[in-house]
């Protein structure tokens, strides 16, 4: 795995996202699989990590 920082041009904020390359075999060809790992600081350079989110739950009403 590899850190690939892509910066957003309309806001101008670079975020680093883990890359995993592999091969589809349906396809016949490479592709890559990216996990955001959040804010790139523009002064110090530092990965400053994005908050997790939260796993959803199914409530059952009874009644």
């Amino acid at each position: 795995m590899s850190i690939v920082y892509q910066k957003n041009k309309q806001t101008g904020i670079t975020y680093a996202y883990e890359n995993e390359a592999y091969w589809d075999k349906e396809k016949k060809q490479s592709r890559a699989r990216r996990k955001l790992i959040g804010k790139v600081d523009p002064a110090t350079g530092e990965i400053i990590a994005t908050r997790p989110y939260k796993k959803r739950t199914r409530s059952i009403n009874s009644g």
